[in-house]
């Protein structure tokens, strides 16, 4: 019988990637979508072959009157593959208030602690999602749109850690519409969701509206050059970050939880380290860059350099910057009425940063 095309890429690409390792226990997040069905099908006719174990995970929104009936068809896909699964409820709209996040933000928010608590219960130490090639193209024209920079329009990564589990997505080589074929050759059911149809949100208006404009009017391949774009920047900013870390330990001390950057040391560098350099520390301090926009580097560029001593940059999330005579202060605003304590410094190393995706 002639092998399946889709289910070899998907060895290959997992293989190659050192996604999965002989022995790995992988956590599938399966919503029910083409997509994850398709996922979550290719990685069950390959478990025997890298051997790994599998378990599906599946979170229920609670967005829509019908949504258990997601849950169920995940259900029936899971017991006829042979595949444990567990499923979650929460209620993301309640979330979305409480916390005054976009509903489509506390979605995502709440499905990632969902399912990294699924893994850490199911010893799970890879947590596979469905992302492909069409959601990467979406993710970078919609970054793009928002002003993203370089370290925005690396898109979405193939891996990344959350807490000791790793994401990986393995579809990000893969178009929809192939997972769509190999779906109906394999009569392999899935349910659509409303949601991705709404305009109310704008990744569904740029993947419904604008790709399907610039595709027509301008360059009928616009989504493969959004991903070209993408492994560029990814290339670029992995340089950059190397650099930058090469200098961490020389610029950056330590003073209980307060980062101190040398300023002499920081005028010194090219402005793409500098931004690197600052955007480490932020990481370390805070976890993400949510809510930054070029502005805010226009104020901390300033403050490095032409504020007076004592100047103040407060920037999104709870992080502060001020100006010293010799350093660059960063820290949490909590902390921003503490005296820098006087104990000796301790050198540091940047932790690894986490892509909000």
């Amino acid at each position: 019988m002639k092998k399946e095309e889709l289910v070899e890429r998907l060895r290959a690409v997992l293989v190659e990637a050192h996604l999965v390792s002989r022995g790995d226990r992988v956590l599938v997040g399966v919503s029910g979508g083409s997509d994850s069905v398709a996922l979550l099908h290719l990685l069950a006719a390959l478990r025997s072959r890298l051997g790994i174990d599998l378990i599906v995970g599946h979170v229920d929104h609670q967005l829509r009157v019908d949504s258990a009936h997601d849950a169920a068809g995940v259900e029936t896909l899971a017991a006829r593959l042979g595949v444990p699964l567990e499923c979650i409820t929460r209620d993301v709209r309640r979330e979305s208030a409480g916390r005054g996040w976009s509903l489509e933000d506390a979605a995502r928010r709440v499905r990632y602690d969902a399912l990294r608590d699924i893994a850490r219960r199911r010893g799970a130490g890879r947590l596979a999602l469905a992302h492909t090639a069409d959601d990467q193209a979406e993710t970078v024209l919609m970054r793009l749109i928002r002003g993203a920079g370089l370290t925005g329009l690396t898109g979405i990564p193939t891996a990344r850690p959350l807490d000791e589990v790793t994401i990986i997505r393995p579809l990000l080589g893969f178009w929809r519409s192939e997972l769509l074929a190999y779906l109906e050759r394999h009569q392999l059911t899935y349910r659509e969701d409303p949601t991705n149809r709404d305009p109310a949100f704008l990744r569904n208006r740029i993947r419904l509206q604008l790709l399907p404009l610039l595709e027509r009017e301008y360059n009928p391949h616009i989504k493969a050059l959004c991903c070209q774009l993408a492994e560029q920047c990814q290339v670029d900013r992995a340089y950059l970050q190397g650099a930058a870390t090469r200098y961490w330990k020389r610029l950056v001390k330590r003073q209980g939880h307060t980062l101190l950057i040398r300023r002499d040391g920081l005028a010194r560098q090219p402005e793409a380290i500098k931004r690197m350099l600052v955007r480490l520390a932020i990481q370390q301090l805070q976890g993400d860059l949510n809510g930054f926009e070029f502005r805010h580097w226009r104020q901390i560029q300033r403050l490095a350099v032409d504020q007076p001593v004592g100047a103040v940059v407060d920037l999104p999330g709870a992080l502060q910057l001020q100006r010293t005579r010799e350093h660059v202060v960063v820290r949490l605003k909590a902390d921003a009425s503490t005296p820098l304590p006087l104990s000796r410094n301790h050198d540091i190393l940047p932790a690894r940063h986490k892509e909000p995706t």
